[in-house]
């Protein structure tokens, strides 16, 4: 767990010894035989420092993930509402990291962007995550959380970029924000040089051209009162013919952003501070931050979705498919870190 050791991070070495056992939860205090380190297992985990046992601290975080308040969960699992304050905040920074290091090279056809209205505080200050999903693996690419402006969505296509394997091959639907128009030349397009006319002056500035691999297309809606009353399509960047390229693959006839949408109500039923018509609202900025990335890595790594299904090699009565799993438990998901197998 030391970088300056010349195995940090390198797995299946067996540098690792059981120097001996602690606690109510007989942790194993790990030394390397390289360096000489020592350290408990729990070193970079969400569980690292915890004071209450294993399966507590998982409860913790189940509750939390099933949109439970910090003093309904602190009451449902018998711990100090301190506990869960500090639980919940290891908590988002681990789901943080994981997905830093796991959401990398991600192979997409298409992805959706969409925000959710929240508040932080009081509810005079309106608090947004918005997120960018992959809707054939349902996969959350990005999440960020701030006011809704041009930074906001800048951060988000910024994010998003970096994360997908070729940013100049894929379709973007969002809806009508015109900030997604502004920023996606910068973030997806492909930046050249214009030449200079005459031989002095300054140079022109850099401009971005979009190449026939990469659409990005707008679902505009129009409401009346809180009702949706008209649907318009705005191709704005790249042809019609790319979109309708990747459409079949989607499942969809149309454009529509319907794969974000979901996962806002899902969002919704996950976080308690992103309650529809109520007064739910964080009072620390850094509380919403942190179980809105819980909430996406419980989404991402945790829960089957319904919405995946794979052939049965033979039928179970009715069933003729099952949802995808995913490859971890949430108590398995906390408890992950490199000290079981590398130093």
């Amino acid at each position: 767990m030391t970088p300056e050791c010349e195995l940090y991070g390198q797995a299946g070495r067996n540098n690792l010894t059981v120097r001996k056992v602690y606690g109510a939860d007989q942790l194993r205090y790990l030394r390397c035989r390289h360096c000489g380190h020592e350290f408990s297992e729990r070193k970079g985990t969400a569980l690292w420092n915890t004071k209450v046992c294993e399966a507590q601290a998982v409860a913790v975080a189940a509750h939390l993930s099933e949109g439970c308040s910090l003093a309904s969960t602190a009451r449902l699992t018998a711990v100090d509402i301190c506990v869960v304050q500090r639980l919940q905040a290891e908590l988002g920074r681990h789901g943080q990291h994981f997905h830093a290091a796991h959401v990398q090279a991600v192979p997409v056809k298409a992805v959706e962007g969409d925000e959710r209205h929240g508040f932080n505080g009081t509810k005079q200050t309106p608090a947004w995550e918005a997120e960018m999903l992959d809707p054939q693996s349902k996969l959350v690419l990005a999440h960020v959380q701030g006011p809704r402006d041009e930074a906001l969505i800048r951060r988000l296509l910024a994010d998003t970029a970096q994360r997908v394997a070729n940013r100049h091959d894929l379709v973007l639907f969002t809806d009508g924000e015109a900030s997604y128009a502004t920023l996606f030349p910068e973030y997806f397009g492909v930046p050249y040089q214009p030449a200079r006319r005459g031989a002095t002056g300054r140079r022109p500035q850099v401009r971005y051209r979009i190449p026939r691999t990469l659409a990005h297309v707008q679902v505009v809606k129009r409401r009346e009162g809180s009702r949706v009353v008209e649907v318009s399509i705005r191709y704005t960047h790249g042809s019609r013919k790319r979109v309708a390229q990747v459409l079949p693959e989607l499942g969809y006839t149309q454009p529509n952003t319907s794969a974000i949408e979901r996962r806002n109500a899902t969002a919704r039923r996950l976080g308690v501070y992103q309650v529809r018509k109520s007064i739910a609202f964080a009072r620390r900025p850094d509380t919403k931050l942190a179980l809105g990335w819980w909430g996406v890595t419980v989404y991402n790594w945790c829960r089957p979705h319904r919405a995946l299904r794979l052939p049965l090699a033979a039928p179970q009565g009715k069933k003729s498919s099952s949802p995808v799993h995913r490859p971890w438990r949430p108590d398995s998901l906390i408890t992950f870190s490199r000290s079981r197998s590398s130093c």
